[in-house]
């Protein structure tokens, strides 16, 4: 499965370059990505969020009703990919 860093729903089309682009996608456990839905990421820090943020996810996820705190290891990543797309679309 892969998962839109960006989602459709936040401004990316649903057809042309950026609904394709590969800097936009990553994969992602199905059941995972549908736990996150179109939720922000962003940091949990203030105690409001569950976590993990799925029983599939790792455990250093988080969420709450409007954030999602991905996995520390592609944090980084996903906030180039988040930068990319809003320079570049």
């Amino acid at each position: 499965n892969r998962e839109h860093i960006w989602p459709k729903s936040y401004g990316v089309g649903y057809s042309g370059s950026d609904t394709s682009d590969v800097h936009n996608l990553r994969p992602a456990d199905w059941n995972v990505n549908s736990a996150r839905g179109n939720l922000f990421f962003d940091m949990c820090t203030d105690g409001s969020c569950s976590s993990p943020a799925h029983s599939e996810a790792a455990a250093d996820t988080a969420k709450d009703g409007e954030r999602f705190m991905p996995p520390a290891a592609v944090r980084g990543d996903i906030a180039r990919s988040l930068f990319y797309m809003a320079i570049r679309y």
